[in-house]
């Protein structure tokens, strides 16, 4: 899969050279992707304004729900996702938290599945889309799914709150879309692993990559774990761009170029500290980044690009897949 992803380099810079009709737009992140979580199936109760999130309609007890995913569609992902072949233990992955690349997230479950099916917890690290007074935030109960309860692995949570600071806040981790999309996956595909799920801003700081890196290591010693991040990819740009910011983004990962990396904007990744973490951590394992998957929201939509169906450009997907 190495090769595949010098191919697929060179193919998205070919790709990018092409014209597509329709200027790329740009907009705040928070609002675009609280607008296309919304069109997305079973996201009728997404947030209508991602800076002031409706608060407080949460029981303070019980489980967190699942709230944009349609378990009618949960065919479709199944039936057009594949279990990759491995060249040794999955320890860690990148999918997208868009549905409409669904099938993208199974595949990273799949996978993990067939390649370790012992895994007693996943760690999830996804952005925050959503104003908060916390960099960082997580939750200690467990997840109703369409496929049972997803319980909380509260130890792992527990180091998640003592040594990154995260704070305990059940509404932002339900409401956010980019933890609460993985969840029912890995209730489906990993039925008897536990979660511990990190929700992280902007904000975290630039010391924060290395920080999770190192601690979901330690993680990885305690338990069998799958360590997992939630992270979309290029934003706000017509297809032609987007593959052009793809080929840039692809070849900073397949290279370990960390610098490079922290610093791209949303022309690359919705969240840089997740990915220079994802990184960061393949090589402290020992691991080898393959590239599993590629895409956007226009080339696996079946339909033609318009600025009317894209106002917001598309969103671009990868499935990273670290094995040892």
């Amino acid at each position: 899969m190495k090769r595949k992803a010098a191919a697929l380099i060179a193919a998205l810079l070919m790709l990018s050279a092409c014209s597509v009709p329709g200027p790329a737009e740009t907009g705040p992140a928070d609002a675009a992707e609280a607008a296309e979580a919304e069109s997305l199936p079973g996201a009728a109760d997404a947030a209508e304004d991602s800076d002031s999130p409706e608060r407080g309609s949460m029981p303070r007890s019980g489980r967190l729900a699942c709230r944009y995913f349609d378990s009618r569609e949960y065919d479709h992902y199944d039936a057009v996702s594949t279990a990759y072949e491995t060249d040794g233990k999955l320890l860690c992955g990148v999918a997208p938290h868009h549905l409409t690349a669904g099938h993208f997230i199974a595949e990273l479950y799949k996978t993990a599945a067939a390649a370790n099916d012992e895994i007693e917890t996943v760690v999830l690290a996804a952005p925050m889309h959503y104003k908060s007074e916390h960099k960082l935030c997580t939750s200690i109960k467990d997840w109703d799914t369409a496929y049972g309860v997803l319980e909380n692995d509260t130890e792992l949570t527990a180091l998640l709150c003592s040594r990154l600071g995260a704070v305990p806040d059940d509404e932002m981790t339900e409401l956010d879309h980019s933890a609460s999309s993985h969840i029912p996956f890995i209730k489906r595909y990993l039925p008897d692993a536990k979660v511990a799920v990190l929700l992280v801003s902007p904000d975290a700081g630039r010391n924060f990559p290395a920080k999770l890196a190192e601690l979901m290591l330690e993680m990885s010693e305690m338990k069998n774990c799958l360590l997992a991040f939630s992270i979309d990819f290029s934003h706000y740009l017509s297809p032609d761009r987007a593959e052009y910011h793809d080929a840039e983004t692809l070849r900073a990962v397949m290279e370990g170029d960390t610098s490079v990396i922290e610093r791209f904007t949303n022309d690359n990744v919705d969240t840089p500290y997740c990915l220079s973490a994802f990184v960061r951590l393949s090589e402290l394992l020992g691991a080898d980044i393959n590239t599993a998957e590629h895409g956007n929201s226009f080339s696996i939509g079946n339909a033609p690009y318009s600025t009317t169906r894209f106002p917001e450009g598309v969103t671009s997907y990868f499935v990273f897949l670290s094995f040892r």
